[in-house]
Formats: C-alpha cells, sequence, structure tokens
C-alpha cells in the first residue's frame, strides 16, 4: 500500500524554540514514518529572530542559560556559530532559529508542506473532530505561544501617577524613547531589567522589587572540577525521583548543594544552605549580596551556599521536572514546592557573570539606585514621586500558564482547556494534548509549573513535543501498526508469501524443522516472469529465449522450472555447469558467461554442447585450443562503446573481435554475439543493441553465422508497489547524506549503492521499450533471436528468509537491537542494504513501541541484517519471527558464509515443504 492521498493538515501557532522544535520533530518523524503533513505556522510577527531572539537586539543582550544547550536540526548552536563562550548575544540565536527554519523549509521530506503566517492568532474554534484558525480547518493544532506581551498585571500610566509606562520593554526600540536626561524607575530587578539598564542611556536607574535583592549570578565549576560535580549530580539523582515527599526532595536538594560546595572547596556554615532554599539568608545589603555572589562565580571568592544551590538546582532540574511534573507536584506538598521553586529561581537562574559585573559597574559609577529595591508592597505612585522618576520601565513579564486575554486564555474561556488550581498552568497529557479536548496541544510557557521546567531553550527526547510528533505522525501514516524500516519501504507480496506471513504456525514450523534462517522457495511466480519477457517479445515480432542467471540463485528448483517450460540457464561456475547439466538441460540451452573460466570449465562446456561467451581473445584461443576434434559453440563478448555507455572489465570492443574473427578457426563455432551491460536503462540496451547488429553484420560479411543477440541480465524489476515510497526515502537519505536529517541508518551510512527497488517500466514493459525505434524489425529483418539472462527479474515473488527473533536488548548507548538467529551475509550481495520493509511474525501479545536495529550471529560491531533503523509499532520479542520478503534474486546465496561454522541457511521449496536437491548433494 502507498502513503495516504490526503495530508494530514497541521497548524503550529507560535514560532519561537519551541514552534521550531515541534516543527522539525514533526517533519523528522514524517521522514521515516512516510507521514504527508501540511504544517502551516502562525506567529505574531516575522519568523526571523522570534521574541527574545530579534536579530536587531542590541549585542550585550546576553543569552542567560549555557548556549551548549542549543541545539536544532542544523546540529548544536555552538558549532554553527563556531565558538563555545557560554553566554553570547542572544541576537546569536535569533539568527540560528532563522537558519533552522530556512533549513526545514529546504528539507522539507517528500509528500509535506510548509507554509508561514504572519499574524497574531487571537482564538481557536472547534469544529466537529477538526480546529478552525484563521479560517482554515486542521486536523491538529498545537500552541506554542510562549511570552504573553498583553496581560493584566501590566503597570498603567494611572499607578505610577501619569507618568509614562514603557511596557513590555521588548523590542529594544520601546527604549529609544527614554533619554540621557531621565530617571527612570523600573518595576523588577532581574534579567528584563539588567537589559534595560545595560541600553537605556538615563541618568538613573531605581529598581523597586517586593523581595528587595538581586538575582544570584550564574556559576559553572572548573574545568578540572566538572567531571567531579557530574558524578554527584549523577549520584543524586535517584534519590530526587524517588523522593516520597516535599521534605524528602528538599534534604536531597541541600545534600546535593553540601556535596557541591565541599567538592569545590567553598564554605557554607551550619543552616546556610536551609536558609537559602527558604529564603532567608543574604545580610540584608542587597549590592553587598551581589558582590559575593559575583565573587564567587568569577573564581575571586569560594562557592558560597547560595551559589551551590542554584548550580544544584540547575543541575538536577532534570530530575526535579522527572519527579514534579503532570501533577507530581501535588505529591510533594503543591504549594510548599511551588513556594521552593520560585524562591530558587532568584537563587539559580541569575545573569552570567559578565552582565552581573556590568550592574556593579553602574551601581559604583551611580546610575543604578538601590533607595528604593524593596520597595515593591509600596504605592508606585509614590515610590516614584520619592526618587523624581520622569518615567516608568515595567521589567517584570507576563506570569507562566493561562493569562487571561491571550489565545490560552480564549481556549479555556471557551471550555476547551482547563487549569490548574494551583499553579494557573494549562494541564496537558504527556504528549501535549490539552486534557478533555483530543487533536489540540500546548507546549512550552502555558504549561509551566503543571510541566515544571517547560519554558526552556533545552530539548530532551522524552518531553511532550517529541510524543506529540510521535502522535501526529502516526495519525497520519497509512497503516499506523505495521513494521516498517526508516523510512517505509513495503514490499510487494504475492498471494503464496503474504498468506505465509499471516500463518504464525506454519512458519513457526518450517523454522523448527529446517533451522532459523531458513530460506523459503515457490518457483511458481518465475513461470509468470518468463511468459510475460516470451509475450513482449512475441508482440514485437522477435523470438526471445529466456536463460535463467543461477548465480542468483542456487536452489536446483529454479533450474527445473525453467527446464520444464523449454528455456535455459546461463551459468557461472563448473559446479552450477554440472549440476545443470546433471538436471536435464541440455547444452544449447546453457550459455556459460563465468568472468574467469578454468581449463576444465572450458572442456566441460564444450563437451555438452554448451554456448561459451568468450570474454577475450586469449579466451578465445583457449577455447579453440581444448575443442581439438570437437566444435565449440561461442558467442564473443562485446564491450560497448566507453564514449556511449559507462565502461566494462566485461568483453572486447567491436573493432577487434572484426578484425579478430575475420576469418575464424574451423573448430569454433559463432553462434551469437554477447554483452555484458551495467545498470538497466532500456535506452542503454538500444545502444548495445546497434553495436551488436553491427558486429553481426561483420561477422557474416567474415563468413560466420551468427543466430541471435544476448544481452545478457539487468531486466529490472520493482520490489515496491509506491512510487511515493521511493520518492520518500531518497528524499531522506538525502537529508541525511546532507547532514540535517536524524540518521535512520547504522552509524549514518550514506547507502550510496543500492538497487532501484522502484522502477517503471519492468520486464514485458521494459523489453517492448527496448526493442522500439526499429530495433524489432533490425532483429527479425536478420532472423535473429534475442536471448535474455535475468535472475532477479526472474525470482521476483518467488522465495523469503524466515528468521527467528532471539533477544531485544540494548547497545551500551542505549541503542535498540533486536538479534535474529542469521548472519548478514545470509541477506546481502555486493550493494549496501536490501531496502525493503522486513515483516514480523508475531507470536507475543502486544508490547511498547520499539524502534531498533536487526542484528545478526557474526561477533563483529557491524553485524547488521539491514542497515535501516525499523520500527515496531506493537512491539517484538524473542521468539517472534522476522520475514525479509522476495529476497530469493541474489540476497539468498551470492555472498552467504559459513563463518563462525554455522550451517548455511536450508532451502525449503514451499507449499510441499521439503527440502531443495541443492542441500541433499
Amino acid at each position: 500500500m502507498g502513503r495516504k492521498e490526503r495530508s494530514v493538515k497541521v497548524a503550529i501557532i507560535g514560532g519561537g524554540p519551541r514552534g521550531l522544535w515541534a516543527a522539525e520533530e514533526l517533519m523528522g518523524r514524517a521522514r521515516e514514518r512516510g507521514a504527508r503533513i501540511d504544517l502551516s505556522v502562525f506567529n505574531d510577527g516575522p519568523i526571523s529572530g522570534p521574541g527574545a531572539f530579534q536579530q536587531d537586539l542590541p549585542a550585550r543582550w546576553l543569552l542567560n542559560v549555557p548556549a551548549h544547550i542549543i541545539s536544532s536540526q542544523l546540529g548544536t548552536f555552538n558549532d554553527w556559530r563556531g565558538a563555545d563562550d557560554m553566554y553570547p548575544p542572544r541576537r546569536d540565536v535569533g539568527r540560528f532559529l532563522t537558519a533552522s527554519w530556512d533549513a526545514l523549509e529546504r528539507h522539507l521530506p517528500a509528500g509535506c508542506a510548509l507554509t508561514f503566517t504572519d499574524t497574531e492568532v487571537r482564538s481557536i474554534a472547534r469544529s466537529g473532530e477538526k480546529f478552525e484558525v484563521e479560517g482554515s480547518l486542521f486536523d491538529e493544532v498545537l500552541v506554542t505561544t510562549g511570552h504573553a506581551t498583553r496581560w493584566p498585571g501590566q503597570l498603567t500610566s494611572a499607578e505610577v501617577g501619569g507618568l509614562p509606562v514603557i511596557s513590555p520593554a521588548y523590542p529594544a526600540t520601546q527604549l529609544d524613547r527614554i533619554s540621557s536626561e531621565d530617571v527612570v524607575l523600573v518595576r523588577g530587578a532581574a534579567l528584563t531589567f539588567i537589559d534595560v539598564v545595560r541600553y537605556a542611556p538615563a541618568k538613573a536607574f531605581y529598581p523597586v522589587t517586593r523581595g528587595g535583592r538581586f538575582m544570584e549570578v550564574k556559576a559553572q565549576p572548573s574545568a578540572q572540577a566538572q567531571a567531579q560535580v557530574d558524578d554527584l549530580v549523577t549520584q543524586a539523582g535517584p534519590r530526587f525521583l524517588a523522593a516520597a515527599d516535599f521534605d524528602a526532595l528538599r534534604a536531597a536538594l541541600a545534600g546535593l548543594a553540601a556535596s557541591i560546595v565541599q567538592a569545590l572547596g567553598g564554605s557554607a556554615a551550619a543552616g546556610e544552605i536551609d536558609a537559602v532554599l527558604a529564603g532567608t539568608d543574604g545580610t540584608g545589603d542587597a549590592v553587598s549580596d551581589l558582590r559575593r555572589s559575583y565573587a564567587a562565580a568569577t573564581g575571586a571568592q569560594p562557592w558560597t551556599a547560595a551559589t551551590a544551590v542554584g548550580y544544584a538546582f540547575r543541575a538536577a532540574y532534570p530530575y526535579i521536572i522527572e519527579r514534579s511534573s503532570f501533577g507530581g507536584r501535588d505529591s510533594l506538598g503543591g504549594a510548599q514546592f511551588g513556594a521552593l521553586t520560585r524562591t530558587l529561581e532568584r537563587v539559580a537562574f541569575g545573569p552570567p557573570p559578565e552582565t552581573a559585573g556590568e550592574v556593579l559597574e553602574l551601581i559604583d559609577a551611580g546610575r543604578i539606585r538601590t533607595d528604593v529595591l524593596g520597595s515593591g508592597h509600596d504605592d508606585l505612585a509614590d515610590v516614584a514621586a520619592r526618587v523624581g522618576a520622569t518615567c516608568v520601565v515595567d521589567a517584570v513579564i507576563a506570569p507562566s500558564g493561562v493569562v487571561p486575554g491571550t489565545l490560552a486564555g480564549a481556549l479555556v474561556e471557551a471550555g476547551l482547556g482547563h487549569v490548574h488550581p494551583e499553579t494557573g498552568s494549562l494541564i496537558v497529557e504527556s504528549d501535549g494534548t490539552v486534557a478533555g479536548t483530543p487533536h489540540l496541544a500546548a507546549a512550552g510557557r502555558v504549561s509551566e509549573g503543571w510541566i515544571l521546567g517547560h519554558d526552556t531553550l533545552r530539548r530532551g527526547a522524552h518531553e511532550v513535543i517529541p510524543s506529540w510528533a510521535r502522535r501526529v505522525t502516526r495519525e497520519a501514516m497509512d497503516t499506523p501498526d505495521r513494521v516498517h524500516g526508516m523510512p517505509p519501504l513495503e514490499a510487494r507480496l504475492e498471494p503464496w508469501s503474504r498468506d505465509l506471513v499471516a500463518d504464525f504456525s506454519e512458519c513457526r514450523r518450517l523454522v523448527n524443522t529446517f533451522g532459523s534462517p531458513v530460506n523459503v522457495l515457490h518457483p511458481a511466480p518465475m513461470l509468470a516472469n518468463v511468459d510475460e519477457l516470451v509475450t513482449a517479445g512475441d508482440e514485437c515480432g522477435v523470438e526471445v529465449k529466456v536463460f535463467f542467471a543461477r548465480k542468483s540463485n542456487k536452489a536446483l528448483t529454479f533450474v527445473d522450472t525453467v527446464r520444464d517450460a523449454g528455456h535455459g540457464v546461463d551459468v557461472a561456475s563448473e559446479n552450477e555447469l554440472r549440476q545443470v547439466i546433471a538436471r536435464g538441460v541440455p547444452g544449447e540451452r546453457i550459455i556459460l558467461s563465468a568472468a574467469v573460466k578454468p581449463d576444465g570449465l572450458l572442456d566441460l562446456a564444450i563437451a555438452n554442447r554448451v554456448v561459451i561467451s568468450a570474454d577475450n581473445r586469449e579466451e578465445f584461443a583457449r577455447i579453440h585450443r581444448i575443442a581439438g576434434s570437437r566444435t565449440a559453440f561461442v558467442a564473443p563478448r562485446l564491450a560497448p562503446d566507453p564514449n556511449l555507455l559507462p565502461p566494462t572489465r566485461f568483453g572486447e570492443r567491436s573493432a577487434v573481435w572484426s578484425s579478430f574473427l575475420t576469418p575464424g578457426p574451423d573448430n569454433v563455432a559463432i553462434v551469437g554475439v554477447h554483452a555484458h551491460l551495467h545498470g538497466y536503462a532500456a535506452s542503454d540496451r538500444r545502444v548495445a543493441l546497434r553495436e551488436c547488429l553491427s558486429l553481426i553484420d561483420a561477422l557474416r560479411a567474415a563468413g560466420h553465422d551468427p543466430q541471435f543477440i544476448d544481452l545478457g541480465g539487468g531486466v529490472p524489476m520493482s520490489y515496491l508497489d509506491s512510487a511515493q515510497q521511493w520518492e520518500g526515502y531518497q528524499s531522506a537519505i538525502a537529508a541525511q547524506r546532507a547532514g540535517y536529517a536524524d540518521p535512520f541508518t547504522w552509524k549514518s551510512d550514506p547507502l550510496t549503492t543500492t538497487y532501484p527497488y522502484y522502477q517503471r517500466p519492468t520486464r514485458g514493459a521494459w523489453l517492448r521499450d527496448v526493442l522500439g525505434d526499429g530495433f524489432a524489425e533490425e532483429l527479425t529483418r536478420r532472423g535473429l533471436r534475442l536471448h535474455l539472462e535475468p535472475g532477479r527479474s526472474l525470482l521476483d515473488g518467488c522465495g523469503l528468509i524466515l528468521a527467528d527473533v532471539a533477544f531485544v536488548k540494548t547497545r551500551s548507548d542505549g541503542l535498540s537491537l533486536v538479534g535474529l538467529h542469521m548472519n548478514r551475509t545470509q541477506c546481502r550481495t555486493t550493494s549496501d542494504d536490501y531496502l525493503v520493509d522486513p515483516i514480523l511474525v508475531a507470536s507475543s501479545s502486544e508490547g511498547e513501541e520499539c524502534e531498533a536495529f536487526l542484528v545478526g550471529a557474526y561477533c563483529i560491531e557491524d553485524e547488521l541484517i539491514l542497515r535501516r533503523k525499523v520500527r515496531f509499532p506493537r512491539g517484538v520479542s524473542a521468539g517472534d519471527i522476522v520475514a525479509i520478503p522476495n529476497a530469493a534474486g541474489y540476497f539468498m546465496h551470492i555472498l552467504e558464509s559459513a563463518s563462525h561454522q554455522i550451517p548455511l541457511a536450508k532451502n525449503v521449496v514451499f507449499p510441499e515443504c521439503v527440502l531443495d536437491d541443492i542441500d541433499l548433494h
């Protein structure tokens, strides 16, 4: 089956970091799963440099989180910018986000679309199971709107005695109204306040807060101490996850902070860490506390209790998030836990040292005044009057959660969402779905609190957004419960193989009886494939003889099938020839095309009147010598003009044969002309045919009587029915090769050499194309037959491999592996991989979805059965069976090995379920 004809329409509202992550995850999953997504992104402004990361921000407005946590499908932010300073300008992040959106648009999966709309979405309306956004209906909607720019708590001019109020402080142009003569009252002393004072040219700034304190300065352990501190965090992790109540979690945090202080040689007197956790630390002098914090962060003095608690809270944040989110905070005391996190925001998420140092310089210069720092509870009009303020900046940003007047607020008012009573956050499920409203999801600031740490630049594999993308792409798949490689390449199955893989008991009986793996062979489709070629020739007026390329599968049942149908066999070794003769195939229906022909092989062929493809003049001379008084039947192998077709190591140029075979020896009969070609293109065959016809004419003029042209193999077949899936694979592997898509092949293998698993035309239609443009007439006018030597194309639909699942495990780095009782040589050719989806024949009950690589029995790291990752939507277990479909052509035998003294796979003829005679020798 192909992919859906109808794309699933998805809207992401908000083009900031979370919206970008969601779009990348969605399209990444669509690429791997073959889903068709029509994505619309709505943003209240240009998508370039959203929100706090606008590209025209002042260079001095620095990032407040370590740069190394930021990434996108382009890779890490630091690698992209070619630097590793910890707190670069935020506008650089904006440029990175813009470049990431641009890259997403360039690397869209096949069948997917992306559009941007610059508008603020104020409402969403439900319409049946869909949602209306800006006049269009969508199957799925994700809200990632970030910070509210308008909110009920914003300061008004009336609240400050009629003074002009700048709110919000962003973008920076808002602050251009401040002159060098202004005295500015700033509500808030956190990060936005710091941006304001570092940009605006005012005479003086008076911050005012309710707590009367500045934020602690971010500190980072030295490079030498980092590994030791990381170990302490890792050891403490289980204590956070296992914390039964608030006291246990608080104790875990205090213990980690104490360990960090001790490890770094800092100082924390008895009770100091508890005081920080309670918010009762400090000297009462906000500037003195800031200087001490700055000194600890810059290494000028040992770490303090506050420095250690702040770092411990940041480092343990992933564990705390996992323990407290999705209602977990309720068992941690709810309000108690909320109070702790609010206290520690000031301690853990303050400015980087460079920024804090500038604040201290402005304080020392008298431009930042702390006279009214703790007056946040007072009437702000009175406070403004006391300091002689000429304007006010509101540096307090909107709270997290559902803010009235925003889109999230409108959703709640419309009954499409519910608010957590303690935090005011939108309640969502683990995949972001708004509780009670399927197909509507939210991520980021609107759910902060219900999901701790959700409003961040950091990406995590187990967060809401990846889960949302998995759910949406699953719903966009045509057959979401089908096992598939990434991306899907669903095999075209013959009825016999479809019935077999649907019967676990029969598959289990075959594996138990004959071992794993077992090659199951069904020769019946071979007859139809032969007849398709013969019929196409008949329709064109050309007699076509088919010679089965024995090297493509060693089973003798296929030799018997073509023998009984009156056709022949192409052999490439002495054993192959002896076996074919023993099966009763007459010599005139055998062609020997071996690349290297020992004397014994030539003697056997001559003795049995087998046609020999003579590769070169030296080989021809050996045939003449070995034949003696007998007659050898030869078709000289032509190497086509390398200016017209790719160079080949097989054969000699036409001019060489024409001069060499004039005249020819009496004991060698030239019965035809043979060619060996690359690829499958009909146009290339016509080029070769033209040269072969010219050589035929030259040989006849020299007294020879060739009766056929043999174009060798390369008759195309198609493993897939879906052109869209093949297009999807080509698009996906190109994106991976470009370094954009997440790798879906083993160790990012580019798989540069593979068979064209989807082709049109194939077999009969292809042959009619080859014989077009008058070539059929040229053959018939000369009375020539056309010989073909297909292998893969004749075996289309004639076999599959069954292998037992031995284990399911993870590699040391967590990568999932499914082990099979087989080795890689038992499904391999000289190409890079077998690009058809395996089929799970399961005995186990339904399990959890698993994405894994199939590995085999050889004791080497790169022992891969298939090099594409495989998705098992309902899990996989030891005792299940994996079927590899349509593998009869080349994959079973051409490279099979019994290394480690592991027996070769048995070949079983179905439906009789008897061993093929090749296994009885």
